[in-house]
């Protein structure tokens, strides 16, 4: 869940705001007071590679924007994932 606070911020990083770099301060403290929280690659029978994709075209209520994104899977272990407007 940390990963939905990250893309919150990045949407800002062009055009930061004061109350953007608190934020981030704040976000960077939770992730120094937590180093042995991480992600485990846990062995999982069937190695496969999948990739999930999905595309919504003009689905913001707000900007009227498209948002496209993707997840790789490594058996049941999430490797990459992004998410653009």
């Amino acid at each position: 869940d940390i990963a939905f606070v990250v893309q919150q911020i990045c949407l800002y990083m062009h055009d930061p705001r004061q109350s953007h770099l608190a934020a981030l301060k704040r976000i960077l403290c939770y992730l120094q007071s937590t180093p042995t929280l991480g992600l485990t690659l846990r062995h999982s029978p069937p190695a496969e590679l999948v990739v999930y994709t999905d595309a919504d075209w003009a689905g913001c209520p707000d900007t009227r924007r498209s948002t496209f994104g993707y997840a790789v899977f490594l058996g049941d272990n999430l490797v990459s994932w992004s998410s653009k407007r």
